[in-house]
């Protein structure tokens, strides 16, 4: 499982959070005993933010030159917090309890994509040629495509229940065609959204099937 780390990378943070995420993990760390020996020293960090905000605070209407020293004044606030988070993984180590208490935001962990939703809405209609049947899901997050299971129950024997007895076609989208089929002959289907969780035990939220006679 990937572990969870402080998030060195400030570029994309927005002139005006900067300095309260900075602040923020300047509380957190400055009497924080399970960093004690940050590389850049809770004074020096205390100036940066400071400098920082002052430069900011000025270039919001001030000149080219005001702005241009705001922005050097950030990427030294940026270095300053890139060093520490450096420092806070170090010794944090994937421990979640010491990283939380770093100030430092968290990478997130993504969510393993097991069995999804069932599609809201799941149609068979007729193709353009005889035999076939073209198919439509509604979206499903986080889906990677779709599985239509289906079968041919003219004779009158119920569908099997094992899902592994039905014949069956993947889509990489929501909308496909299913050829093939006998013209004439009453087929059953049904259709889930994949996943390469889902795929991997075979588990999958099915929509009620429908009935539809193949022109």
């Amino acid at each position: 499982m990937k572990l969870q780390k402080a998030i060195i990378n400030f570029q994309n943070v927005k002139d005006n959070d900067l300095t309260e995420v900075a602040q923020l993990i300047y509380d957190k760390l400055a009497t924080n005993p399970d960093f004690p020996t940050p590389p850049v020293l809770m004074p020096a960090l205390k100036v940066g933010i400071l400098d920082y905000s002052t430069a900011l605070v000025k270039s919001k209407d001030g000149t080219k030159q005001d702005t241009a020293i705001k922005n050097a004044k950030r990427k030294i606030l940026e270095g300053m917090l890139t060093e520490n988070g450096n420092y806070v993984n170090l010794v944090a180590n994937g421990d979640l309890v010491k990283l939380e208490g770093s100030g430092y935001p968290l990478t997130k962990v993504p969510a393993p994509i097991g069995i999804l939703e069932q599609p809201k809405s799941f149609k068979v209609s007729d193709g353009i040629d005889p035999g076939t049947v073209t198919v439509e899901n509604s979206g499903v997050e986080k889906s990677t495509g779709y599985i239509v299971l289906y079968y041919d129950v003219t004779d009158g024997t119920p569908p099997p229940s094992n899902d592994s007895e039905w014949l069956s076609k993947l889509f990489s989208k929501t909308t496909g065609l299913i050829t093939g089929l006998k013209s004439g002959h009453k087929y059953m289907f049904k259709s889930a959204a994949t996943s390469p969780e889902a795929n991997k035990i075979s588990l999958y939220n099915f929509t009620e099937p429908v009935e539809r006679f193949v022109q």
